[in-house]
């Protein structure tokens, strides 16, 4: 069969294949529809959800000024669209999530259509499948941002196009501009995808047809030159170097693991079907023409583009970006499976559906993890114990984007009043005077509320001052804590390690220069070594593949110091050695930390999180000492090392979580 003719061979049926395979369909879609509705009213918001939402101002022009152009690093496509759908229906997460949803779902029986045209059946119902089930399309379906959009514009560019080639149809060609404009303006990886296709049909179309098919083409261009300057602008910016690192060569097994559920429950099967379909591609199983080619393209050059990009110019890769183009790739490697025929072909869906459900469900936690917000997690716990203990009991402290919180604060119906707090970010305080806010505060329960990206030193700080742990809440992207003063019911997070101080027994791992003297205060209460006149004279060096750990578990180096008078020009430096490589630097550095009020006393905090630091693996030696870089005078009363749990779910959303979550919600 010429390949025209097998690509048009199911001609305009909405559903196309023989009774079993439409009926395949609709239970797939009925699952992806259940899947994406199960709960949506108790989902809240995410971060990039409400940072659209707060981008929304009373004039479609402030809007596009401010809220696009300004502030943005995407089309105005989307943004346009939340102003006119809040104005109509408001800003409930139901309402805004539910036009997102349904193109979700509006995208499956387009990408069924094109499967089955450049394809077969085994392949159009595997993929559909993993579109029904899969988290890289259930949770962006379910987020009102570009990617539902995008997935199904690009979709609808892909059917459409193909229905040009087996047929010519003028109305093909004109649904054909129409999902590519609408690309351009939803997303800038569905304006690439939708190039790529324009691209491939350019040379796929007929010469007595390419007048028609060029004359959308430069239609399409014209429409779209109004956001050429936005894009411009865009693209000067770089990318999102501010808090996105670019991709290393655990990317792209990284992103295939987590399309997997990051379990091997259904990475394994997977990995079988896939073997299946290679050796079928390498014997010769396809289909006629270049179908193989085309979806290939089609779903591995925005990958490809998107790595280099974010290599070689500024990082823009993430999972969402390549939700538009994963359905391309697998039809092209199923496409080696063959016609498996209805028994064979129901058999695989048996195995491939529950499994994706399962560990939808049970693995990725999805109706827990991407249905919490760390930042109405925060409002919420603090407001209650402000309730119940009184406000001037409580100290509410947060890190975390202030607009964030104010929009969960009044969707909770709290004024500013209401809610006492300390806001963190974004407002330059260094760490003495939130050591000296948490000494002269009168509560005696702090309230602690992090987002991702809060310094890794800020939860020892605050124990310094509030030791006991009341309660402790680990969700995706950040975490909420709440210490005491004084209790006999704390809960324990941390263990202790190791340490040194004077006339303590030395310990495996701490060399201690035999010079350095120590001795103690007028008051004889404070016994220290005396760094006055030297730089170094105490390091500690610890095998961290001898320590049993979490990837997600933090190592807090400690410096008690005695400060007995002057500026002192002193710092505690902590590294994580692999080899004879320095993988993590950081430092405390005293100057910043004195501050009125802390007397002569100071702790110096530095925490090192392997895992942040890119290790996979690899033997890991931690490496701390104290460095008095002016020779003034300092006592050493002691330093220790202890190990804190970290967040296993902190980016349990878009990657594995690590370890038990014994700290749920």
């Amino acid at each position: 069969m010429e390949w025209r003719a097998h690509i048009g061979r199911w001609g305009g049926n909405a559903i196309p294949g023989e009774p079993w395979m439409r009926s395949a369909f609709l239970a797939l879609f009925g699952l992806a529809a259940v899947l994406r509705f199960w709960r949506l009213w108790d989902m809240d918001f995410m971060h990039d959800e409400v940072s659209a939402l707060v981008r929304l101002y009373p004039t479609l022009g402030e809007t596009l000024r401010t809220g696009v152009i300004a502030l943005d690093t995407h089309p105005p496509g989307v943004q346009v669209f939340d102003w006119l759908w809040t104005r109509l229906f408001g800003t409930s997460p139901f309402a805004v999530k539910l036009p997102f949803v349904l193109l979700s779902l509006a995208a499956l029986p387009l990408l069924y259509r094109t499967a089955m045209a450049w394809t077969h059946a085994t392949s159009a119902l595997l993929v559909t499948a993993l579109m029904a089930t899969l988290q890289l399309s259930v949770l962006y379906g379910q987020l009102a941002r570009p990617y539902a959009v995008g997935l199904f514009t690009t979709a609808l560019m892909a059917e459409r196009l193909t229905r040009w080639l087996a047929h010519g149809e003028r109305r093909a060609l004109v649904g054909v501009g129409i999902a590519a404009l609408l690309s351009a303006y939803t997303h800038h990886f569905a304006l690439l995808l939708a190039g790529l296709m324009g691209l491939v049909a350019l040379l796929l179309t007929p010469r007595v047809q390419l007048k028609d098919y060029l004359v959308m083409a430069a239609l399409v261009a014209l429409l779209y030159l109004p956001n050429v300057p936005i894009l411009l602008g865009q693209l000067a910016q770089g990318g999102l170097a501010g808090w996105l690192a670019p991709p290393d060569r655990w990317w792209v097994p990284d992103h295939a693991w987590w399309i997997a559920h990051t379990t091997w429950w259904l990475a394994a099967p997977l990995l079988g079907l896939l073997a299946f379909a290679l050796f079928g591609l390498m014997s010769g199983r396809g289909t006629p023409g270049p179908g193989l080619p085309v979806l290939l393209f089609w779903g591995i050059a925005p990958m490809a583009i998107g790595i280099a990009y974010s290599v070689w110019r500024a990082p823009v890769i993430q999972h969402s970006m390549l939700l538009f183009s994963f359905p391309y790739l697998a039809m092209a490697l199923f496409m080696g499976l063959g016609e498996a025929g209805r028994s064979r072909t129901m058999a695989m869906l048996g195995v491939i559906v529950p499994l994706a459900v399962i560990t939808l469900v049970g693995v990725r936690t999805h109706y827990q993890l991407p249905y919490t917000s760390v930042y109405r997690t925060m409002v919420q716990v603090a407001h209650a114990y402000q309730q119940q203990q009184g406000a001037e009991h409580v100290l509410v402290v947060l890190d975390a984007p202030p607009e964030q919180v104010a929009f969960h604060r009044e969707a909770l119906g709290l004024s500013e009043a209401r809610f006492p707090h300390i806001q963190l970010r974004g407002a330059g305080w260094r760490s003495g005077q939130v050591d000296s806010l948490l000494i002269t505060s009168m509560a005696e329960i702090l309230v602690y509320g992090q987002r991702s990206g809060a310094p890794a030193e800020q939860v020892a700080r605050m124990r310094e001052h509030f030791p006991y742990l009341q309660r402790r809440i680990d969700v995706a992207e950040g975490q909420v804590l709440v210490l005491s003063r004084r209790s006999t019911t704390a809960e324990e997070d941390h263990a202790y390690l190791s340490g040194t101080c004077p006339l303590c027994d030395p310990l495996p791992g701490w060399e201690i220069h035999n010079d350095l003297g120590w001795q103690e205060n007028d008051s004889a209460e404070v016994r220290y070594w005396d760094y006055e006149s030297r730089e170094f004279g105490i390091l500690v060096g610890m095998d961290l593949d001898t320590v049993p750990h979490m990837a997600q578990d933090l190592f807090e180096v400690r410096a008690d110091l005695y400060l007995p008078a002057g500026p002192v020009n002193a710092g505690l430096v902590v590294e994580l050695k692999d080899g004879d490589s320095t993988v993590f630097y950081r430092t405390a550095e005293l100057m910043d930390l004195r501050w009125e009020g802390l007397g002569q006393r100071a702790t110096l905090v530095v925490a090192a999180h392997p895992a942040y630091a890119g290790i996979r693996g690899r033997s890991t030696l931690l490496r701390a000492y104290l460095h008095n870089r002016n020779g003034a005078p300092l006592g050493v009363v002691g330093m220790r090392v202890t190990q804190r749990h970290g967040n296993p779910v902190e980016q349990g959303i878009t990657g594995p979580t690590n370890g038990p979550w014994h700290y749920r919600p």
